[in-house]
């Protein structure tokens, strides 16, 4: 299945560091192994890795058979797109710029299978991708680009409820239409949560306006989904214009 991301920035990894910092990888593997191949593994995280606003790395897919060390067999693909039945689930593709892509935990569930069932040196090299992917990770850059994210929820998500209701110009519960006139009798509920979809956690869209009983109701439950709220207003006999 492929998933159209919503509109956020991505940077390209050779846009936010300097090729070096990626270069002591290849420096460090033992001698039995090709400093060619392994500067083939540098460059393809190099070349086809993106960085999002939040600081999540998603990889080309067709910059991956040299990552996966499955070379021009094509065997990367069965791998992303049906998975290992019982060990590992197909990806998620990510469409960004009109490339296919796959985010960078589901690249280490990847290499950590292959490394599971492969011995040798094609084991060697898929160690070295995940030692890269690890360093990538923890390249200051892309650590600085994941806290300025979430200092950015942390700070501005209590203003959501104040901006849909004053751009929406919203006075009753969304859910029960039950009119409020002090604004602490209501609070934001997010549709999509903010622990399943933190790309949308200040997107003013991507939440309600509903009684503070309501919400809590919701939180018992375990609702957490745009699914599971708008069959808990079916239920509930509550509006449903929200979804529109």
């Amino acid at each position: 299945m492929t998933v159209n991301l919503p509109s956020v920035v991505y940077h390209k990894l050779n846009d936010l560091v300097e090729k070096q910092e990626l270069n002591h990888i290849a420096s460090i593997v033992t001698n039995s192994l090709s400093q060619g191949h392994v500067t083939g593994i540098v460059n393809a995280f190099f070349i086809n890795t993106k960085i999002c606003v939040n600081g999540v790395p998603y990889i080309k897919i067709s910059g991956l058979s040299t990552i996966l060390r499955t070379g021009s067999s094509g065997a990367e693909r069965p791998l992303i797109y049906q998975g290992m039945p019982g060990i590992l689930s197909a990806a998620e593709i990510i469409e960004i710029e009109g490339e296919e892509h796959i985010s960078g935990p589901t690249l280490r569930a990847i290499l950590d299978a292959r490394i599971s069932f492969t011995d040798g040196r094609t084991k060697q090299y898929l160690q070295v991708a995940m030692q890269a992917y690890e360093r990538i990770i923890n390249l200051s850059q892309v650590r600085d680009l994941k806290e300025v994210f979430l200092d950015d929820i942390r700070n501005n998500r209590p203003l959501l409820k104040s901006q849909r209701i004053a751009e929406r110009n919203i006075t009753r519960c969304e859910f029960s239409n039950q009119p409020f006139t002090n604004r602490s009798d209501v609070e934001f509920a997010h549709i999509e949560s903010v622990v399943t979809q933190p790309l949308l956690a200040l997107d003013i869209n991507n939440g309600v306006i509903i009684m503070k009983s309501i919400h809590r109701q919701l939180t018992s439950m375990g609702i957490h989904d745009f699914e599971g709220m708008y069959n808990f207003c079916l239920e509930n006999n509550y509006s449903t214009a929200w979804a529109d």
